[in-house]
């Protein structure tokens, strides 16, 4: 953005490198006041209120962007986009979520190999973004049966079970309210509920739909998907008029 703006991303906690006292404790509050942390240790304490922030989530993380909104957690914030997730369609996808996590690969024999089941899968179909991404979220294990290696996920998503419904729950409440700039992406309109539908009907918030892609849209159409966000937040960035010097 040549120096417009700083990108700052960073991984959950029980999801990346980083070690926390409470690696299990994924309840949205816990990780709303992550967000705030997280920024304020790496900005200091005044970021949050001194500078204009967008904030951005996919799927769990758009529920924790949009709950430190309707929170005013970050009173500095100027816009949010939320990358397809929504109340209706995700509390629908609960009772769904188990199964799924059965019928997924526990372990893979190389990295390759989770690549392919990846992209096979759907689960990311860009088999660019899939390298990139698969081997940070695989962790390398030793079989002391046989002395060889294999690769397991890095978090276990059952184990979060119990904080499911408390993340999804009153989410397109808490996107609307918020006191920004609003932009939803999705994979397909289907996945829109009744107060979505009607708030994008009044244009509370701008809607993009690519429904070429699953649900790791930004996986999947990466360029577009920045493309779009990059405009949205031009178009919604604070104006700064210049000070007119009166003299007398």
């Amino acid at each position: 953005m040549n120096g417009n703006c700083t990108m700052f991303a960073y991984d959950c906690r029980g999801h990346g490198y980083t070690k926390t006292s409470d690696d299990s404790n994924l309840s949205l509050d816990r990780l709303s006041e992550d967000l705030v942390n997280v920024l304020k240790a790496a900005y200091g304490d005044d970021v949050i209120t001194s500078r204009d922030i967008f904030l951005i989530g996919h799927s769990m993380g758009g529920c924790v962007v949009a709950d430190a909104a309707s929170k005013k957690l970050i009173p500095s914030m100027t816009c949010i986009a939320v990358i397809d997730v929504v109340e209706g369609s995700a509390l629908e996808a609960i009772s769904g979520m188990l199964g799924f996590l059965r019928t997924r690969p526990t372990e893979f024999r190389s990295i390759e190999d989770a690549i392919q089941w990846s992209v096979k899968s759907s689960t990311i179909r860009n088999i660019e973004s899939s390298r990139l991404t698969v081997p940070t979220i695989l962790v390398e294990k030793e079989s002391k049966q046989n002395d060889t290696t294999k690769y397991v996920w890095r978090t276990d998503l059952a184990a979060s079970q119990p904080y499911w419904e408390g993340w999804f729950l009153g989410l397109s409440e808490k996107f609307l309210s918020a006191k920004a700039a609003k932009f939803l992406i999705l994979a397909g309109t289907d996945r829109l509920d009744k107060p979505l539908t009607i708030a994008q009907m009044q244009g509370k918030y701008q809607l993009l739909v690519l429904p070429d892609v699953g649900h790791m849209v930004q996986e999947d159409a990466p360029d577009r998907t920045a493309n779009a966000l990059v405009e949205f937040w031009k178009r919604n960035e604070r104006l700064v008029l210049p000070v007119k010097k009166v003299t007398s």
